[in-house]
Order: structure tokens, then C-alpha cells, then sequence
């Protein structure tokens, strides 16, 4: 793909006709490679749906336990606590480029390791265990360092946003359409033999990647010594920095509110509401659209309205989609409501991507975007519990209002940090 539109040299009377090139929806008026990379990555995360609805159904298949099958969700959230700093340092001393194909190549191994050895016939739930929680490091420092490399792929700050919203409208699109193909694939071949599939994939975005350029100059090998250094730096750095750090605390206080809601959804659909399961699940698709929606939507909102206007609108107005299911039991409203959420909760994700490579040192993006993460994450296995322990105690509303409630909070630190200067 030719990163730049073609220069046509013409008279005034053939300006009218070629001018077209302006109406290209603004996704793509982006470099080449990286559109290219972003159709790799799309199809990698078709892949991670076949992982993400096979090893529930493996989990099942082994143990039969409700438990065991959430236990290997929380193995999953786990490392992105545990090592998001020692992985922000990384990011920021090592190749960017190796370090993606790198991890590409690992995890399509990890994921093959899984119907490798049940052809072996030695198969064990320790065995998912494992390979969630390494897969789950490798995820992460694949995702810090993408985020970490797009300013060198799309140069130019006004260009970020509309490269970080198309890198979420490839992901938004894959979350719509890949859980059918997984379920079709699962049906078709096994849970087990669907993640044959799923390792491939990772091969669209390894295959994009050899043809990017080097992605930020590598620091030279650090010692221990350094690198708890270059963690100190990067933690000094997230926590000093007022603008960042309000935008941490934000995603923070809206992760805990929305795994919370999120974790009691379908017990709400099927036993409050007691929809079928085709009915839930044409929730959930709503749930995608909303996403799909945010994507499109942010770029040509931030073109008329500021960011520390347009930040505390998106909140407000997902605060108001938690509202609605507390009110409404409309057998569609979960999907509107969570879809409303989902449309904001993009936006709001795109924006601040934006920001944080605009305001980080590009040298300290990795270690900066590590911690951020690690505080932010933190709360979604918190916002579970909760969301578990109201819900058994005063039923799914009152999850639903502290999500309503979480987003509120999100309002006012919008409001009385930097964040409505920008």
C-alpha cells in the first residue's frame, strides 16, 4: 500500500474531478505500512477470539468447574500487575520491531503447545494455567511496545488520534466478527483444534511487521541496577506528571466500574431477564456495534470540540448508559446500554492513547505506559468481587449503579485536573 496519496500535477480545469483523494474516510489517509500492519493485527485478534471462547471450553472439558474455568481468567489478569513496569522497561531498551516479531513467534508457539499436547494425550489444567499466565506477559509487552512504536510509524501529532482510532476500529471489528467465526470454528473442528488456527494468525501481523521500519532506537543493555532504575524513573515520572497520572486514576476508577457490571451481565440477562441465549447474544453484539461506533465517531469529534471538553462529555454520557439499565427491563436494553458505554469507553481509550504519546518522552513511554497499566488493571479483578458481592447481596442494580457511579467519579477528575485545560 503507497503511504501517501499520489501527487497529480493538473490544470485548473481538472482540479474539480481529482480532488476525491479528500473524501477518503480520514482512517485512511494514513501510511501504507501501517494500515497494512492494522489489516495483519486485525487478523491476529480474529485469532484471540478462538483462544478467548476455546479455553473456557477447554477448562470445561477438563475439570467441569465453574471455578477453575474463572481462576484461569484471573491467572490472566495476574502478570499485567505483577510485570508491567519490568515490561516498560524493556519496551524502552530493547528493538521495538524484534521485540514484536519476537513475541509473535512465542506466543503462536505458547497457543500450539495447547493441542500439541493433547494429541499427546498429557493434557492438564496446570498446562492452561501456564500458558494463560505467559501468554498474558507476551500480550502485554506486545501491546506496550505497539503503542510505544506508532509515533514513529505515524509521524505528526494531529495524525495520532486518527492512527489510534483506526488501530481501535481493527480491534473493535474483530471483537464484532470474531467470536462467530470462533464459534463456527468450534463447532467445526474442536476447541482444541481451533487454536491450530488461532496460532497461525499471528503470522498476519509478523509478516506486516518485517516490512516496518526500526521503530525507536534501542537503549543500550541495562544491568539490574539499571533497570530498577529505569523503573524508579518511570513510576517518578507517571506520578509527578499531574496530566498523566489524572488520566491513570481515571481508567483505574472506570476499569473497577465496568468489570463489575460487565462480571454480572449475563447472570443478569439470563436470570433477572431470562432471555434466551440468542437473545443475550444479540446484546453483545450490540455491545460491539457500540465500540464500532466510537471508533468512527472520535476523530471527527476532535476535530470541533477540545479534548478536555470532549473527555468529560464521553463519561457523562456512559454514566447515563449505566443509568438506563437500572430503569429499563427491555429485553434489548443491555445491549444499548453496555453499548452506549462501549461507544464512549472507545473514545475515550483512543484520545488518551493520543495523549500519552504526545506528552510522554518517547523514551519513556514503555515504562510510563508499564505501571499505568499495572495501577489500571488492578481494579479490574477488584470490580469483579464487587460486582459478585453486591449483586449476591442486593442484586444486579446496585452493580449496575456503582458503575453509573464510578463513571460520575471519572467526571469530576476530568474536571478538576489538567485534563480540562486540553
Amino acid at each position: 500500500m503507497n503511504p501517501s496519496f499520489f501527487m497529480l500535477h493538473v490544470n485548473t480545469t481538472e482540479q474539480t474531478t481529482l480532488r476525491a483523494p479528500r473524501r477518503v474516510p480520514a482512517f485512511f489517509r494514513l501510511p501504507g505500512q501501517y494500515l497494512s500492519f492494522l489489516l495483519g493485527l486485525f487478523i491476529s485478534r480474529i485469532g484471540d477470539s478462538l483462544y478467548t471462547l476455546a479455553i473456557p471450553w477447554i477448562s470445561y472439558e477438563l475439570t467441569r468447574s465453574a471455578l477453575v474455568m474463572s481462576s484461569v481468567y484471573a491467572v490472566s489478569v495476574l502478570p499485567i500487575v505483577l510485570f508491567g513496569p519490568i515490561i516498560g522497561v524493556l519496551v524502552d531498551h530493547l528493538p521495538r520491531k524484534k521485540l514484536m516479531l519476537a513475541t509473535d513467534l512465542a506466543r503462536a508457539a505458547l497457543v500450539a503447545l495447547i493441542p500439541a499436547l493433547h494429541l499427546a494425550g498429557v493434557l492438564q489444567i496446570g498446562h492452561l494455567f501456564a500458558v494463560s499466565f505467559c501468554l498474558a506477559i507476551l500480550n502485554l509487552l506486545f501491546d506496550v511496545a505497539f503503542v510505544a512504536a506508532v509515533p514513529h510509524l505515524v509521524p505528526g501529532k494531529e495524525s495520532l488520534t486518527r492512527a489510534n482510532a483506526a488501530e481501535k476500529l481493527a480491534s473493535q471489528f474483530s471483537e464484532l466478527i470474531g467470536p462467530i467465526l470462533a464459534g463456527l470454528a468450534i463447532a467445526a473442528f474442536g476447541g482444541y483444534n481451533a487454536l491450530w488456527i488461532d496460532a497461525l494468525t499471528f503470522s498476519a501481523t509478523f509478516l506486516t511487521l518485517l516490512k516496518l521500519p526500526s521503530m525507536g532506537t534501542a537503549v543500550a543493555a541495562a544491568s539490574f541496577r539499571k533497570v530498577l532504575q529505569g523503573m524508579k524513573e518511570g513510576l517518578h515520572w507517571l506520578v509527578t506528571n499531574r496530566l498523566n497520572i489524572s488520566l491513570s486514576l481515571q481508567a483505574m476508577v472506570g476499569n473497577f466500574g465496568y468489570s463489575a457490571a460487565f462480571g454480572v451481565l449475563m447472570y443478569y440477562q439470563l436470570d433477572a431477564l431470562g432471555l434466551t441465549s440468542q437473545q443475550s447474544s444479540l446484546n453483545y453484539a450490540l455491545l460491539g456495534a457500540g465500540g464500532l461506533l466510537g471508533t468512527l465517531a472520535v476523530v471527527p469529534l476532535e476535530k470541533r470540540f477540545r479534548r478536555g471538553v470532549l473527555i468529560p462529555v464521553l463519561l457523562t454520557v456512559g454514566m447515563l448508559g449505566f443509568t438506563l439499565i437500572i430503569w429499563s427491563r427491555y429485553w434489548l436494553m443491555p445491549g444499548i446500554a453496555f453499548g452506549i458505554v462501549s461507544l464512549c469507553n472507545i473514545g475515550w481509550n483512543t484520545l488518551v492513547q493520543s495523549l500519552r504519546q504526545e506528552t510522554v518522552p518517547s523514551d519513556m513511554l514503555g515504562r510510563v505506559l508499564g505501571f499505568s497499566r499495572m495501577f489500571t488493571r488492578l481494579a479490574m479483578p477488584l470490580g469483579a468481587m464487587a460486582g459478585a458481592f453486591l449483586s449476591a447481596r442486593y442484586g444486579p442494580a446496585a452493580v449496575f449503579a456503582l458503575a453509573a457511579g464510578a463513571k460520575l467519579v471519572e467526571v469530576l477528575i476530568a474536571l478538576c485536573s489538567p485534563i480540562r485545560r486540553m
